[in-house]
């Protein structure tokens, strides 16, 4: 077999990238177990995480990204002028390398390229993660050769005969990351003690962790604590959260454990460490938690500052019995405290949200996606 050639494109989030590292990872080791020759490139916006995409022998090209803002903003202009720039040069890069599929997780600079690949009749598959999809991704419907989708609620935004629900594409190697007695030790955790699991998507939450740092007095009496806090967030807050258990509950200041950042691998870890799990409603946050089995609060990003995407996310999944949903408006201290309160000191209602995560999760998503990417190059 000639050269197979797989372009990537996705948006500059941890969100849009990390699940096409996921899907690299699964094709790199199919293809290599063939011993075929290959080649897997990024095509796109400034990708969130350059580092990720390196380590995985990724090669990254970027181009003038148009972010496609619904709402009024003076950037929307500037944006329009990027446009055009960006889907050329995808049509030269396209072009010269003429890939056998493109794989798009949507998000701004994804558009340009699956423009430039429907004009070169080159194959595309996109994967939405939301229940509401995002504009980028609405408008490629209509150009993608198939869709995937996280949630049923998403199927009535696109021709329902190129798309399928599969899931979120999860690391291949999910299941097989266990944590040990190793991992306790370095993370300072005791086996016996239920743990919190804080997260606030890639770059942190300044809400969450205001909430979460207002509530240490009653959590610490309770549970131990993994914060990670975002690396723009850390420094501060971590000075914030270590001056209020110094004044609230000193006695209790080695049950907190704040951390910056997390790679992929170490957070599968964390979540499969924790009791409960607390977190914003992306969707690779949903099943990564779903598949992990682990119960969860969910904090869904405001309507107006991102959309109703995060809050359908969250209340078709809180729908299982999975997970509850404490919307911005309503997530104050004593709310908080009192939810996690009721629910780790109820066996039966944390083994039934657990039970109802793994129910909900769908493991396979990985799999089929690089699957229907390989019928592309297996069929010529």
């Amino acid at each position: 077999m000639e050269k197979i050639i797989i372009c990537l494109t996705g948006g500059g989030t941890g969100g849009h990238l990390f699940p096409l590292i996921n899907v690299a990872k699964f094709l790199k080791k199919e293809i290599s177990l063939k011993g075929w020759d290959y080649e897997i490139f990024y095509l796109g916006a400034e990708p969130f995480n350059r580092e990720s995409l390196v380590k995985e022998g990724i090669n990254i090209i970027t181009i003038p990204s148009a972010k496609l803002r619904r709402y009024f903003d003076i950037r929307n202009f500037i944006d329009i002028f990027k446009f055009p720039f960006g889907f050329l040069k995808s049509l030269w890069v396209l072009f010269l390398k003429m890939p056998n599929v493109v794989f798009s997780k949507g998000g701004y600079g994804s558009l340009e390229v699956v423009l430039a690949a429907w004009i070169l009749r080159i194959p595309v598959i996109i994967h939405e993660s939301d229940s509401i999809p995002g504009l980028s991704n609405r408008i490629a419907g209509k150009f993608a050769t198939k869709i995937a989708l996280n949630f049923q609620k998403a199927k009535k935004y696109f021709n329902p005969k190129k798309t399928a629900i599969i899931g979120q594409p999860l690391h291949p190697d999910f299941e097989k990351i266990i944590p040990t007695d190793k991992d306790y030790e370095r993370y300072k955790l005791d086996k016996n003690l239920p743990t919190i699991l804080v997260l606030g998507g890639s770059q942190g939450s300044a809400k969450i962790n205001e909430v979460v740092i207002l509530s240490l007095d009653k959590l610490l009496k309770i549970a131990q604590i993994i914060h990670i806090l975002g690396p723009k967030l850390y420094k501060e807050d971590k000075k914030v959260a270590e001056g209020f258990i110094l004044e609230n509950v000193p006695v209790r200041k080695h049950l907190y454990h704040p951390l910056d950042f997390v790679e992929q691998e170490e957070l599968i870890k964390l979540m499969k460490m924790a009791t409960l799990i607390i977190s914003r409603a992306g969707a690779g946050a949903i099943f990564e938690i779903a598949a992990a089995g682990k119960p969860s609060i969910l904090i869904p990003i405001p309507e107006n500052v991102v959309g109703r995407h995060q809050i359908e996310n969250a209340y078709e999944y809180s729908n299982t019995g999975a997970a509850v949903v404490i919307e911005e408006r309503n997530f104050t201290p004593s709310i908080f405290s009192s939810v996690v309160t009721r629910i780790l000191n109820d066996k039966e209602l944390l083994e039934r949200m657990a039970k109802y995560a793994e129910e909900f999760a769908k493991k396979e998503a990985t799999e089929i996606l690089a699957r229907e990417l390989m019928l592309f190059f297996l069929e010529e």
